[in-house]
């Protein structure tokens, strides 16, 4: 069927000119692109994956996603089909002001399409001099879909514009191989400077200007932000959220307003995501006296490629210098005191066999710090990371979570609790609803400019006791419903990253 109404679309085609489409678009299966976006510095590819009768299937086309686009030799105009709907485009030899209406849905359904600039356009990989911007307006959409598309003649789309909840987002060709040619751009790469001594990762407990969220779908993070978002409105904190696709934002952003959550101080922001532990992938960022931020760039998991490139995005969105912690370590697994030192588990170790303790140490050293502790992880817990177990509340005092004598993990808890004693804490200890998940712990928790969310399971005296825990140090301490995502692994620790005040 497709086929066939494929064939029907370039049936229709008109009388033939003078220059063709397929000199601004290119026709050879060989031919890819490379597109990366100037805000948040993620890729994207473009190839010609099917040829069908004179369409072919590119995987992204100007920012339209997967799309059928049909060129011929002899005429200047182009088609566009994206499986439901197909339509006539502007002809790219056009004069400046031609315009046509187009119907591809949905955010470009009934729009017009308008031939806004001819000229040269300067990319990342050089400056193009015959070139055709077609300009989208009157969508359906308000934070979505293509505003523009820049074409080269004789090499193809070289630039495109689309919008989104944080603006208008500009795609930019930044490597290409087109009929043989290669058109090259050496991005930056993070470098390994040596940090001065002022530069540091500050404590969770100081002054923050912004929390970080992931989503790559809302399932797991609805329970979380519907209670953690109302807390932290008006604090001064902002929560970022990153998600994954349009769909999630407007999908997110509906069900934040269905259940009453303030948006005055939610942004939500599209990047290629591929997990929601924002924790474990995120930046972490440092600062200097001088209030300087730098962003730290651990190695994730290599299955998770646009996680793991995140905070290299986010550090160029921010337009911060990039450190690289040549370690393969997630952030959850990472604490300080932010004044003298370090703090991890000893599965650090475990999951970068190459490499001594020292050697990581000294990686370490890029936080600011000359000093790390090593903590034992808990048994059979899989990510080894020290926030299911412990948190440093403030300059004096830690949390470390408290199992009954006969369970497993008793030894473990209380050996974190001498050493975080012989560090000069005094400690809280606190129960853990095992019963309910043997990781149900209430360390793993989010504190922010005074404010303790504490994830909550389904035990209430011990829910009540470990909000207490915090109010007893003075924080305003609000419950975060954890019963879903504890049993992925995880609770409202992990599905975040703080952001610290520049000043």
């Amino acid at each position: 069927m497709i086929a066939r109404k494929l064939l029907i679309a370039a049936l229709l085609v008109g009388a033939a000119s003078v220059a063709s489409a397929n000199d601004y678009i290119s026709e050879n299966p060989n031919d890819w692109f490379r597109f990366t976006n100037k805000q948040t510095g993620q890729d994207t590819r473009a190839e010609i994956q099917n040829d069908l009768g004179g369409w072919r299937l590119w995987s992204q086309f100007g920012g339209l996603g997967s799309t059928w686009v049909y060129t011929t030799d002899s005429h200047d105009w182009f088609w566009l089909w994206n499986g439901q709907t197909y339509t006539l485009i502007n002809n790219l030899s056009g004069n400046v002001g031609q315009s046509r209406t187009i119907d591809m849905g949905p955010c470009l359904s009934g729009a017009t399409a308008t031939i806004t600039n001819r000229g040269s356009l300067t990319t990342p990989v050089g400056t193009f001099s015959d070139c055709t911007e077609l300009r989208f307006t009157g969508g359906n959409c308000a934070d979505a879909g293509t505003t523009s598309i820049w074409f080269a003649k004789g090499v193809g789309v070289v630039q495109w514009s689309e919008q989104s909840f944080m603006g208008e987002q500009t795609w930019e060709l930044t490597g290409a191989q087109v009929d043989g040619r290669n058109y090259t751009n050496q991005p930056a790469t993070p470098t390994t400077p040596s940090l001065p001594a002022t530069r540091r990762a500050p404590a969770e407990h100081e002054q923050m200007e912004a929390i970080l969220w992931g989503a790559n779908d809302t399932y797991l993070v609805m329970d979380t932000y519907t209670d953690a978002f109302p807390a932290l409105n008006g604090t001064g904190v902002i929560c970022d959220v990153n998600v994954s696709s349009q769909s999630v934002a407007s999908q997110l952003r509906f069900e934040l307003v269905q259940n009453n959550v303030p948006m005055d101080d939610v942004e939500i922001y599209v990047a290629a995501l591929d997990s929601v532990w924002m924790r474990d992938y995120g930046p972490i960022v440092l600062k200097d006296g001088n209030g300087n931020r730098t962003v730290a760039d651990l190695e994730y998991y290599p299955g998770r490629p646009n996680d793991d490139d995140f905070p290299i995005a986010y550090a160029n969105a921010r337009n911060w210098p990039l450190v690289d912690v040549r370690v393969g370590f997630e952030g959850g697994n990472y604490a300080t005191d932010g004044r003298t030192l370090n703090m991890c588990s000893t599965g650090v170790q475990r999951f970068n066999p190459s490499m001594s303790k020292s050697r990581i140490e000294r990686e370490f050293e890029k936080f600011g710090y000359t000093r790390t502790e090593w903590f034992r992880p808990l048994i059979n817990e899989g990510t080894t990371h020290v926030d299911m177990f412990m948190r440093v509340m403030n300059d004096t005092h830690a949390l470390v979570s408290r199992y009954p004598s006969s369970h497993r993990q008793h030894a473990v808890t209380n050996e974190a609790a001498s050493k975080l004693q012989a560090l000069g804490y005094q400690v809280i200890r606190v129960d853990v609803d095992h019963n309910y998940d043997e990781f149900a712990t209430y360390s793993n928790s989010v504190i922010a400019n005074g404010i303790a969310l504490v994830p909550q399971y389904s035990s209430a005296s011990k829910n009540r006791a470990a909000l207490d825990a915090y109010r007893s140090l003075g924080f305003r301490a609000v419950g975060i419903d954890s019963r879903l995502i504890i049993q992925y692994s995880g609770a409202t620790h992990c599905l975040s990253m703080q952001v610290p005040a520049g000043n």
